[in-house]
């Protein structure tokens, strides 16, 4: 297991005491056209939390959903597989400056690409020690450098908001951006097609 095993567990308690984490869901429609673009055929959940964003991935496809988190009993077994895509939402920004290496050579070790997203400003949270839940607060440009060190050349991923940095590891052909952008806009309008009937996820 990569990360400070005192973190995990107090990521453990706040776990264990109530919902959180839904960020990868709301950022479902803005990923979603380009995993179905990349067409993998098996998909991890790195630190995937409470989430079910692999459960609602709806590529129009079969392909092997797996969901790994070290704080959630349920998913805290790693699967032994290397995945075709490693999803990571809003999580590096939870681990130590001082574990990300480890941490981000687990993940490379467990897939072929990645699309990973960071938080780069504050939670409302606190760790029971007093910290911000986001123990690892950096700018866009130095995730992009330490991430890279590990996967190489990245790209960027739009995100909801500017304080979050997204990237992934492979790159769209002009024609597959042009299909990105329809693919899109059909998510957008069945997005607020969901909200307007009260269905946000």
């Amino acid at each position: 297991m990569a990360g400070n095993s005192k973190l995990i567990e107090a990521y453990a308690q706040i776990h264990a005491t109530g919902t959180y984490g839904n960020t990868s869901l709301k950022s479902l429609r803005l990923l979603r056209p380009e995993i179905q673009l990349l067409k993998p055929r098996s998909v991890i959940d790195y630190g995937c939390g409470q989430s079910v964003l692999v459960d609602r991935l709806d590529l129009g496809y079969p392909l092997d959903l797996y969901r790994y988190d070290p704080a959630i009993p349920a998913f805290a077994e790693k699967p032994k597989v290397k995945a075709d895509l490693l999803i990571n939402i809003d999580v590096l920004e939870h681990i130590e400056e001082h574990d990300l290496d480890d941490v981000l050579a687990d993940m490379r070790s467990m897939c072929r690409d990645a699309l990973i997203v960071v938080d780069t400003a504050p939670a409302k949270r606190l760790l029971p020690d007093g910290r911000n839940l986001h123990v690892t607060l950096k700018p866009h440009d130095w995730w992009q450098a330490r991430i890279g060190k590990h996967f190489g050349a990245l790209h960027p991923v739009r995100t909801l908001r500017t304080a979050r940095a997204g990237f992934k590891t492979w790159q769209r052909s002009p024609a597959d951006t042009l299909r990105y952008h329809m693919m899109r806009a059909r998510e957008d309008v069945r997005y607020y097609a969901k909200r307007m009937r009260g269905k946000v996820y």
